[in-house]
């Protein structure tokens, strides 16, 4: 392993779950598992977490009879994943996935993508080892708080010294499209910084600000996507 940026969870591995923020996890596993997977049955179903960290996503589908591969690019990582979800673990890059094409029914991934060092790459891999009909679930944060966000870093107010490529809203829209795949639902949560709390009121917010239109500028984003089926050579030819 190379000390750099890229493997900045790995070498706090031992650690990692601790330093995580408590209401952040569980915002997140309900929107993943609650309101984007709300009707995508995990039973039997290949899923892949890309990004697995400690395993908390590979252990929320496992425990909901999903197939689980729990994807990270460390070994400590993956061996924790694989240790709390009983899944399979794979070491590797998500811009560069040793997998075969169409492997997987669903695809999660919960704060991965802007930690690689090509977001867009990342998207066109999780949308290669996807088959067709099979389902994308990925949150990530809005590149409308970067500039915060690292100012937080350069401050000390957040123990965070890895990669950090945010994406902006419209952006993960036009790369899931040409990766192939279908944008179902593209939601925004956390209104503010899930470190300032009110978490009453930041719920009452993010509602406010969905049903208004402004969803692009809370600070995460969720987006479900589905992989289109390619159309066979003689329906081309037909029409």
């Amino acid at each position: 392993m190379t000390d750099s940026r890229r493997y900045f969870y790995e070498r706090i591995a031992d650690r990692f779950e601790g330093l995580d923020h408590p209401r952040d996890v569980r915002r997140r596993l309900g929107v993943v598992f609650d309101e984007c997977l709300a009707h995508t049955p995990l039973s039997g179903a290949r899923t892949l977490d890309a990004g697995c960290g400690y395993g908390v996503f590979s252990e929320a589908a496992a425990e909901r009879g999903a197939i689980v591969v729990s994807l990270d690019i460390g070994e400590r990582l993956v061996a924790r994943a694989v240790a709390r979800a009983g899944s399979r673990g794979l070491v590797g890059d998500a811009c560069r996935l040793a997998v075969r094409d169409e492997s997987f029914d669903v695809v999660i991934s919960s704060e991965m993508l802007e930690h690689t060092d090509a977001p867009r790459q990342a998207i066109l891999e999780l949308a290669r080892v996807l088959r067709p009909d099979g389902v994308l679930v990925l949150t990530t944060p809005n590149r409308l708080w970067q500039g915060a966000v690292r100012a937080a870093s350069r401050l000390r107010l957040r123990p965070f010294r890895g990669l950090e490529n945010f994406v902006a809203w419209r952006q993960l829209e036009r790369w899931c499209t040409a990766a192939g795949l279908e944008v179902l639902l593209h939601r925004g949560f956390h209104p503010w910084p899930v470190q300032l709390g009110l978490d009453r009121a930041a719920r009452a917010a993010e509602q406010r600000l969905a049903r208004g239109g402004a969803a692009s500028w809370m600070v995460n984003q969720a987006i479900v996507a589905r992989k289109r089926r390619l159309r066979p050579v003689s329906e081309y030819r037909a029409t």
